[in-house]
């Protein structure tokens, strides 16, 4: 793909002033937009800026002269609708210097949630329609013309032409709001100016919307705002935030740079939120939290958001990456720094045992593939930019935040963040100045041992083994599929995170051996990588895999090491560098484990097992083992919520019931079926938010027609996000193929939300009886997806959901027939992840199905 220009490169703005008029009537806005700036470079005869799907009515551009304002004329407007761009042309030579250009245009209100865009709900049994914005990463140029790149930072005059009856948002308070004159009803708000930020960050959102509100201890004004029925609920998220703000002000030593924080719950939202400064934007199920309808972990995950997109009103809009390359430097902090808020708010929850399994395993998924990508990642091109808010940037950006915290110490990586921020402060940065910044702090060669991690795709697996004439150690980069074209060249400086001093704290060789029976009688019962900090996988010799089974058994490992030495074998056992028996064999060692990220790993585990083996043998042969392995855990937890438990037991009990379920455990399938047969679908609160899940999916599991019909009443009379989500699962569970069927027509009715279509999709692939009927559905209808959906993050994921549900090659004629056919740059990269985990899926499945029918046949619980 061609190299974008950066028009910066050219034209340096410095303030705009917007003025909108939106109409919920027709779908359209009008508006002029007053650009002052700079040019700069070479002189030329034409200034261009960024829009998209504008109609530009008129432009006028004056040149601020030391001799006074002189218009320069322009001869000719040309739109470039490839570029998104408009180039403003003039007869006349357009030097250097100051500028004002000022542009008339209308535009549309679009209904795939990005630029301006409609959010439906009911109110009092009547249709309402709110107006929101996103416009995260190039989305401003369809509301205004600009220069639509995060370095071209400036400053914003917004004002709002609205219905006077309605609540209107954006980043800063308030300046004045007058009635129209000669159009009753309409009010023109202006706001206050914006401070120095990126177009990507200014938002407005106006309609029917009430608020809660509170101070922090420094004076800042918070308020959540959600629809009327929902306002009640964000009382959770406001407390949060209030915390979230005050522990941020004192760990950065910068105070929040604005005077209020608004947060919205929007009914309709492509990702999970949006990081404006000042008007933070909210898909409403991660901002409600409803005591009737809102489980454990979906209160935890609210927290979790607001935390993170209170980490970027400093990583991110006060300091801002240069370009899209250094996104990470934006998500990849603010996923980790998530978890150190919430850690410090709410220490009961164990954050950090819960982080490696929500974003440090995610990461090393995504980065196990070939077609992955590095986290300091080139972008060429405003269309590749939405391939790169995946894991990689999130996920592998946080692992590696967490790698350089443990190589550093929380002091000094306080004292760099401290010095990063400060010196940057509404400036752009690339990755070199955070390193430069943690040098300074900690007088550590951090540039030369991160450098790797971050711009090297992938990472590494150690080899260890021990025996009696001591303890070898080799790396290799870690793949799953084994018919992958990686050439095995690098190594990485890996922190071996153990205290015996026989080894270095770095290893950054391809081998490393050292002899001697006292060395192998020193390593005995370490585990390298304490606590998962660093980023790597670890396998060890069969014999030694004894040796840390009985410091399981003993009661010597952490959660967070049971959890990386668990993890860890499942994953090689998977690549097809060790049998997944010896996997299995290991999980003998945690039948008394009540850890609930434990529990996670062997869910995980099991559950791999039984889909890509897809054998029925297996199936039925496993229920009796995991009914075994579940024992003391449901015997413990059972159905009924005591009044006080801890935090982890509340988060387990749903895994475990679930897997006993699943397991067929009659105790626990009659008790399901009973609870939902009693069930009102007016009063859904009848089950706990906790266990609405597993009834819903065992019903969904054994039932028929009846049962199904029950379902979709339920999910289409709720207003709850979470209960939509936890139905729409249960739906695309049915194994019947008229239900099949039913379910993704269902898909494109108004009862299901643009932004929960990815959610019926992905389901729907993962059902075994479903995955041919969805494949051709999605074959069928993908124009219509496009269309809808084409310019969301969730799209371009497709060739992995349909990839997921796959574990015969077969699948691969079809799946690359279709996929290029349809091909673009926002899906090549998952359309060629997608033929790797097709091939490492059918590759493990041929390699030890025997062995799987095999162990699950001879155990013990059978």
């Amino acid at each position: 793909m061609k190299r974008v220009t950066h028009l910066y490169s050219q034209f340096h703005p410095i303030h705009y002033v917007i003025d909108l008029i939106p109409s919920k009537e027709d779908m359209k806005f009008s508006g002029s937009t007053i650009i002052s700036g700079k040019k700069v470079g070479r002189p030329s005869q034409r200034i261009t800026l960024h829009q998209k799907g504008l109609k530009i009515t008129s432009a006028k551009l004056i040149h601020h002269t030391k001799d006074g304002d002189v218009q320069v004329e322009i001869d000719r407007i040309n739109v470039q609708a490839k570029y998104d761009e408009v180039r403003l042309h003039s007869k006349q030579t357009i030097f250097p210097g100051s500028y004002t250009i000022t542009l008339k245009y209308k535009g549309n209100i679009t209904h795939n949630m990005d630029g301006i865009y409609p959010c439906n709900f009911k109110h009092d049994g009547k249709d309402k329609v709110l107006i929101a914005t996103q416009f995260e990463s190039h989305h401003a140029r369809e509301v205004f013309p600009c220069i639509d790149e995060p370095q071209a930072k400036a400053t914003f005059d917004l004002s709002l032409t609205t219905p006077k009856d309605e609540v209107v948002v954006s980043n800063t308070p308030v300046k004045a709001q007058l009635p129209v004159k000669g159009q009753l009803g309409l009010v023109h708000t202006t706001f206050q100016t914006t401070p120095h930020m990126s177009t990507y960050l200014l938002a407005f959102v106006y309609g029917q919307l009430e608020y809660l509100e509170a101070k922090t201890k420094r004076g800042v004004t918070v308020r959540t705002y959600a629809t009327p029925n929902n306002v009640s609920h964000t009382k959770f998220a406001l407390e949060t935030a209030i915390k979230c703000l005050d522990y941020y002000s004192e760990y950065f030593d910068i105070d929040y740079p604005l005077e209020k924080c608004d947060m919205i719950a929007l009914p309709d939202f492509a990702s999970g939120a949006m990081e404006n400064w000042g008007c933070i934007t909210y898909r409403d199920q991660t901002l409600l939290v409803d005591p009737d309808n809102t489980s454990l972990g979906m209160k935890q995950y609210v927290a979790m958001v607001v935390a993170h997109e209170l980490t970027h009103q400093w990583f991110g809009n006060l300091v801002t990456m240069k370009w899209w390359t250094d996104l990470w430097l934006n998500e990849g902090f603010a996923s980790w720094f998530e978890y150190l808020a919430l850690d410090h708010l709410f220490p009961e929850w164990n954050m950090w045992t819960q982080y490696i399994v929500d974003d440090q395993l995610q990461a090393f998924k995504a980065d196990a593939l070939e077609h992955t990508h590095p986290v300091e990642v080139e972008v060429r091109h405003p269309d590749e930019i939405r391939t790169i808010f995946d894991s990689i940037s999130y996920h592998k950006g946080a692992s590696v935040i967490h790698m350089l915290h443990a190589y550093l110490g929380p002091k000094d990586f306080q004292t760099g963040l401290r010095y990063y921020l400060k010196q940057h402060s509404y400036k752009n940065t690339v990755t070199n100045d955070l390193w430069e910044a943690f040098e300074t702090a900690s007088e550590k060669p951090v540039a030369k041992f991160m450098h790797t991690w971050v711009s090297q795709s992938g990472y590494p697996l150690l080899n260890v083994a021990v025996n009696d004439t001591g303890v070898h150690l080799s790396q290799e980069r870690f793949v799953l599929n084994p018919k992958s074209n990686i050439k095995d060249s690098h190594s990485w400086p890996i922190p071996l995170l153990t205290g015996k001093s026989d080894l270095p704290e770095i290893f950054d060789h391809k081998t490393l051996e050292i002899k001697g029976e006292k060395a192998a009688a020193r390593f005995n019962g370490v585990k390298l990588n304490a606590e998962s900090k660093g980023f790597y996988r670890t396998v060890y010799n069969a014999s030694y895999y004894q040796v840390l089974a009985a410091q399981i058994l003993s009661g010597h490992l952490s959660p967070l090491d049971r959890l990386n030495l668990l993890s860890d074998i499942s994953e090689v056992a998977k690549a097809g560098k060790i049998p997944v028996t010896e996997a299995l064999n290991l999980l003998s060692a945690y039948k008394d484990e009540e850890n609930c990220a434990v529990w996670d790993i062997i869910a995980g585990l099991l559950g791999s097992v039984r889909q890509i083996m897809d054998d029925e043998t297996v199936r039925e042969d496993m229920k009796p083992y995991v009914r075994s392995l579940l024992t003391k855990q449901l015997k413990r937890l059972g159905w009924k919520i005591p009044s006080k438990e801890s935090h982890f037991d509340g988060l387990l009990r749903p895994t475990i019931l679930g897997m006993a379920s699943a397991a067929e455990e009659p105790s626990i399938v009659k008790e399901a079926l009973a609870r939902f047969t009693k069930l009102d679908h007016k009063k859904p609160n009848q089950i706990e938010p906790d266990l609405r899940s597993i009834v819903y999916g065992t019903v969904a599991r054994t039932g028929g027609t009846k049962e199904y019909n029950k379902l979709l009443a339920l999910h289409n009379s709720t207003t709850s996000n979470e209960e939509k989500l936890n139905l729409c699962a249960a739906l695309c569970s049915f194994k019947q193929p008229e239900l099949i069927n039913r379910t993704l027509e269902h898909i494109k009715s108004s009862d299901v939300r643009l932004q929960d279509v990815s959610y019926w999709i992905a389901y729907s692939f993962m059902n075994r009886h479903a995955h041919q009927i969805t494949w051709d559905w999605v074959k069928h209808n993908w124009q219509w997806l496009q269309d809808n959906l084409g310019s969301d993050l969730a799209f371009y994921r497709m060739p992995m959901y349909a990839a997921r549900g796959a574990n015969d090659e077969a699948f691969l004629k079809d799946y690359k027939k279709f996929f290029t056919s349809v091909m673009s740059t926002s899906i090549e990269r998952t359309y060629n992840q997608g033929i790797e985990v097709i091939q490492w899926q059918s590759a493990w499945r041929k390699r030890d199905l025997k062995l799987v029918q095999a162990f699950f046949s001879n155990s013990e619980a059978k």
